[in-house]
């Protein structure tokens, strides 16, 4: 990790604070890392751009501590790092109302820089550069968020997750709802079941009723049913056995 031992806040952000503090707003644009070297009696405060930019990010974050200082943040790797480079050079960039895009600070690791290799070696790096800006009693600040910003890997392994956990839901819901319909059919035939078997019993019942109090063994009507043909039964019950009409 690269020490930042010369780092300032630059003449232009300087400038835009001033300005925050009566009401206009700090707009962070980007975080850009170098590899440039400071010449000697080059400060920090006089910077208006990184020496030799290597990466450019795009903020995702801003996040006001209430101590005159503002955490702004970004996320880089190495996957489309064509060439290494020593991470030296913070530059955080602001847009100024009046100067349009400003280096707002800046800092130089000097000897301290951390090597970056390129893509396709055995190292993977993922930062999180976080970079304390000062922002005084400004209360209106915050980031320009291009559509493109990519996630930390850790915080597309936390959606991966939550989205398979959704899924796993999804489908134990689909089951327990395909089990209910499987279970409501299975009802609606045994209770069809169950009205074929009471009009059955029913019949036997009034056959019984007819057999005990009624004395009514056989047929005791002058016309027999042994069939139905040619007529419509609109009420009780053809007594196949007996060839009679029960009511």
């Amino acid at each position: 990790m690269s020490a930042l031992i010369y780092n300032d806040i630059t003449t232009q952000g300087l400038a835009l604070l001033a300005k925050a503090q009566t009401g206009t707003e700090i707009v962070y644009t980007k975080i850009v890392l170098g590899d440039g070297h400071l010449k000697e009696g080059q400060k920090p405060r006089d910077m208006t751009h990184v020496i030799n930019g290597k990466v450019e990010m795009p903020v995702t974050k801003v996040v006001t501590t209430g101590a005159g200082t503002a955490v702004v943040g970004g996320v880089f790797n190495n996957d489309d790092l064509q060439q290494g480079f020593y991470y030296r050079e913070l530059g955080l960039f602001a847009l100024d109302p009046d100067e349009g895009e400003i280096l707002y600070s800046y800092g130089n690791a000097g000897d301290n820089a951390e090597w970056i290799p390129p893509a396709g070696g055995p190292t993977v790096i993922e930062k999180k550069v976080d970079v304390i800006a000062i922002i005084g009693q400004a209360t209106n600040v915050s980031a320009y968020v291009r559509t493109e910003i990519y996630a930390a890997k850790e915080e597309l392994d936390e959606v991966r997750d939550i989205a398979e956990t959704a899924h796993g839901n999804a489908d134990m819901a689909i089951s327990i709802a395909q089990q209910a319909q499987q279970d409501a059919s299975a009802a609606v035939a045994a209770v069809n079941s169950l009205e074929v078997e009471v009009a059955s019993n029913k019949s036997k019942i009034n056959i019984l009723w007819d057999a005990l109090f009624s004395d009514i063994t056989g047929n005791p009507f002058q016309i027999t049913f042994e069939d139905l043909e040619g007529l419509t039964l609109a009420s009780g019950v053809w007594n196949e056995a007996q060839a009679r009409l029960e009511c």
